[in-house]
């Protein structure tokens, strides 16, 4: 990869509400910037922000973009 580059990222996070203190896992997939992951801070820190979810823990993993990779369904702006 170069020095910036574009990634198909998977964010996991679990949140708890005080309506569910079980918890909840949500999932999302889009395309971020490697090696910053601009997008996907951003998404943290507004959840962090929140007084009515809390933030238990998060996970995330990144893929490559190249000719083969499969973009249904993601949005994406070519620069």
């Amino acid at each position: 990869m170069s020095d910036v580059d574009a990634v198909i990222t998977s964010l996991e996070l679990q949140l708890e509400t005080p309506n569910n203190p079980f918890g909840s896992y949500v999932a999302f997939r889009f395309i971020d910037t490697y090696p910053y992951f601009s997008k996907t801070k951003q998404m943290i820190n507004e959840i962090r922000k929140r007084n009515d979810v809390q933030l238990i823990d998060y996970e995330y993993s990144y893929s490559g973009i190249d000719e083969h990779t499969n973009l249904n369904g993601l949005e994406f702006t070519k620069n």
